[in-house]
């Protein structure tokens, strides 16, 4: 991997500023915790970038389980944080004293590297995903830095709680993490909605296809969510977007592309990266984007296990996986596994959708198998028990 110096210059910046906030960041770290913590739920997704993700179904259900809480959300410029919350700039002081104060932590990623929970505090790590490619302690030596092993280390321990979609993600995680606290196998609170009622369903994808412009109720909705490369950033380091499907393509008859960029590479983002599909990238909930789609293509990200609690196709756009697997390495045989057709051409892509019935047909027994080793506890229940085992009632 190479540094430019702009990206050297760019990653020295940031340092510097987790120095100051690291020098401004009071936790009480006694035995005893001096501190009397507050009654509240510090909740944050992707370092504030978003609002969404598992953190924000427990928020939800907690508003109502626990009033007797009150809730902050870490956020970044231009993010709101929901009703009956309140919103922290990240890095600020206010977030800084809420992060060493509060009696409970949900997040999605890790805090930063100078983060340490005091005494009282429970910390619910709920993660982002079924894990296709490695994770940090089973990425090749060499391939991931020796600070983000050490933040991550650090991070495991302090978890109570880790969230896990399924057994197979569960064996992921301890390997991953090295984690030996409590494993709450119990599915994903961010799928809980796509296994409602079918009028909650319905109800979901006409509101979305109406917001988004879609005016016909017979056009298929396709929605492109490709994942982020760590080799693709420019000069000062900034990951860039990824969109495999030729800027001159034109979808079959009847057929409406929605194009959705990763949270890592928001910073990057432009209208220009969707090539005149609908760009959802800024949509605030990407469970009523799968609602609202009738088939999913994507390439590595782990949107392909939530997709499949819907039962729709999936095609795959993979015209890198030579490379990706060798930089980063599956936990499994995804090509011999996936639930739908592997691409690597837009043109095979076009032609999937185009047979997109007899596609469905074809892979039926490989997405039941995909179903029942990642998605087996997605029955809708799965932020209650989360709710139950954290939280418990006032």
């Amino acid at each position: 991997m190479s540094y430019t110096p702009a990206r050297i210059i760019g990653a020295l910046r940031r340092r510097k500023n987790d120095l100051i906030r690291s020098a401004l960041y009071k936790p009480d770290t006694s035995a005893t915790g001096g501190v009397k913590l507050r009654n509240s739920v510090l909740f944050e997704a992707f370092d504030g970038k978003v609002v969404g993700d598992s953190p924000l179904d427990i928020f939800n259900a907690l508003k109502v389980a626990r009033p007797d809480l009150e809730f902050f959300w870490t956020v970044k410029s231009g993010v709101q944080a929901p009703a009956g919350s309140t919103a922290l700039k990240y890095g600020s002081r206010e977030w800084l004293k809420v992060l060493a104060t509060a009696k409970y932590l949900v997040n999605n990623s890790a805090f930063p590297w100078y983060f340490k929970k005091v005494a009282g505090q429970v910390y619910l790590q709920t993660w982002h995903g079924t894990p296709l490619k490695r994770l940090v302690r089973d990425i090749e030596a060499g391939k991931v830095s020796a600070q983000y092993l050490s933040t991550m280390r650090k991070e495991a321990a302090a978890w109570d709680y880790l969230i896990s979609p399924s057994a197979f993600a569960s064996k992921c995680f301890k390997s991953a993490f090295a984690y030996s606290g409590k494993t709450l196998e119990v599915g994903y609170p961010r799928n809980d909605r796509l296994s409602g009622s079918a009028d909650e369903r319905v109800a979901v994808r006409n509101r979305v296809r109406k917001q988004l412009g879609v005016k016909s109720a017979q056009t298929q909705l396709v929605l492109y969510a490709p994942t982020w490369r760590d080799t693709n950033r420019n000069a000062v380091g900034t990951l860039q977007t990824v969109n495999h499907i030729d800027a001159a393509t034109k979808m079959p008859k009847g057929f409406q592309l929605m194009y959705r960029g990763h949270s890592m590479t928001l910073d990057a983002h432009n209208s220009k990266t969707a090539r005149g599909a609908i760009d959802v990238t800024d949509y605030p909930d990407i469970t009523e984007l799968y609602l609202a789609a009738d088939v999913l293509i994507t390439d590595y990200s782990s949107v392909m296990f939530d997709f499949a609690v819907t039962g729709k196709p999936m095609i795959f756009l993979t015209p890198d996986i030579e490379k990706y697997v060798a930089d980063r390495g599956f936990y499994f045989d995804f090509v011999a596994e996936a639930p739908g057709p592997i691409c690597h051409t837009t043109a095979e892509v076009i032609g999937a959708l185009e047979n997109i019935n007899d596609v469905a047909k074809q892979y039926g027994k490989a997405y039941k198998a995909w179903q029942a080793k990642f998605t087996p506890l997605e029955d809708g229940k799965a932020t209650a028990r989360v709710i139950a085992a954290v939280f418990g009632t006032k």
